[in-house]
């Protein structure tokens, strides 16, 4: 006996069922912070809790390589990490790819292409080539894992290389390329979208939904382009995502994006991505300050919540790290200077003699540098100097590491590195 309806009714079941799996739930905070899932770590400050990554290695011999692979597709995106998957994003005016790599192995499991999307433009923006396409980091919620391009397309892939949905958001007004990574949030992930000039308001800050690309919160932004990278941070009750540009510090509530606080602190073009550190916010004024912010007011804390600020050592593109106790700075000429979290005292300061790209960053008690040569450098992470290890990479290096079980990953110009302690010789992917 036919049942009227029926067949619509399992239609209707089949989509829900369909939709309730695309959208699965968000991960735990627990598998979140052991992943490697954005710019510079779980919470964007560069800092990985694993002590075992090698003081040094040598690519020629294999000693503590344990693989290398050759990256198809260029760009300066550094690598995100969640389980056994590596992503890259690349490309050129032609092409935008987001790249999957099996971390274990470094064999490249995928590589798909972000499709003409809506809107975007046949002729893609001219972009400096320290900038490129692909400048901007992916970012992962263990389910999908997101892509910006310097041409205005955002997109969204499965673990598996497809599509999930990919949008225009409009040809960024910035004269040096788009560069801003991307950050996830629960089910979300919010883009920092700033370009043109402060009195232009064309600058805005969205959250989409992971699964479908949907708009759930958008808030204009009254600052012009910058190319720091947001972070999230849990302070005063709640989740803030961190913002620079010119001249604000902004914090936005991540659940809804109502402006928390406000800080006028900044000039010229901010590069460094904030961090947060023992209770503390750390904000680079290109080439003229680090400042310290104390993230639970409200309002405009301008005059209330700034702390303590120094001069000396300050870079215009690395961002910072802190163990919490010591904050590093590295500017773009291989000086590294450490000074005291809680009061900004000089501890001291160290010239390495060549230039860097790359953010530094702490792996256990040591703190990795990479310059622009490709010289991995380890430092102990105290109030006292001491090198512990340098090793060449055989390659330039523009991109920050990531770390995950107990490896480094890097990406280097040409080749994606694998560092491991436990490794004799390379593995051929």
């Amino acid at each position: 006996m036919k049942i009227p309806g029926a067949s619509k009714l399992m239609v209707w079941l089949f989509a829900v069922a369909g939709a309730a799996a695309f959208a699965a739930d968000p991960p735990a905070p627990e598998e979140y912070h052991a992943n490697w899932p954005r710019f510079r770590g779980p919470d964007g400050g560069g800092v990985s809790a694993q002590g075992d990554v090698p003081l040094t290695c040598d690519v020629k011999t294999g000693a503590n390589i344990a693989w290398t692979t050759e990256v198809p597709a260029a760009g300066f995106s550094s690598p995100v990490v969640w389980g056994d998957r590596l992503f890259l994003s690349g490309g050129d005016e032609t092409k935008r790819v987001v790249m999957c790599f099996d971390a274990g192995s470094g064999k490249l499991s995928w590589q798909s292409t972000v499709p003409k999307t809506a809107g975007s433009p046949d002729e893609a923006p001219e972009v400096p080539d320290q900038c490129g396409m692909a400048a901007a980091t992916t970012a992962t919620d263990g389910h999908r894992v997101y892509a910006m391009f310097a041409n205005g397309d955002l997109a969204a892939f499965d673990f598996d290389g497809r599509l999930a949905w990919s949008k225009f958001l409009g040809a960024p007004k910035n004269p040096y390329g788009h560069a801003t990574s991307l950050l996830t949030w629960q089910d979300r992930v919010i883009v920092q979208f700033d370009q043109g000039e402060q009195d232009d308001q064309l600058s805005k800050i969205s959250a989409f939904d992971g699964a479908t690309g949907a708009v759930v919160w958008q808030q204009a932004r009254p600052t012009g382009a910058s190319w720091a990278t947001p972070i999230l941070l849990d302070a005063a009750g709640q989740a803030q995502v961190v913002t620079l540009g010119v001249p604000w510090v902004i914090a936005y509530a991540a659940k809804d994006g109502t402006e928390i606080w406000r800080a006028n602190c900044l000039d010229g073009l901010v590069t460094p991505s904030p961090i947060f550190a023992g209770g503390t916010l750390f904000v680079v004024n290109p080439s003229n300050k680090l400042q310290a912010i104390r993230a639970d007011g409200h309002g405009d804390v301008t005059k209330t919540h700034l702390g303590w600020g120094v001069e000396d050592g300050i870079p215009d593109v690395t961002s910072p790290v802190s163990n919490g106790e010591l904050v590093f700075l590295l500017d773009s000429g291989g000086i590294l200077t450490c000074y005291d979290a809680k009061d900004g005292k000089k501890q001291w300061q160290q010239d390495f003699g060549d230039e860097c790209n790359a953010s530094p960053s702490i792996a256990g008690n040591r703190v990795y540098l990479i310059t622009r040569k490709g010289t991995l450098i380890a430092v102990e992470a105290a109030r006292q100097f001491k090198e512990l290890g340098r090793s060449s990479l055989g390659e330039q290096v523009f991109a920050s590491p990531a770390f995950a079980q107990n490896r480094m990953f890097v990406r280097g110009i040409k080749h994606l590195i694998c560092i491991d302690a436990k490794s004799v010789g390379p593995e051929k992917p």
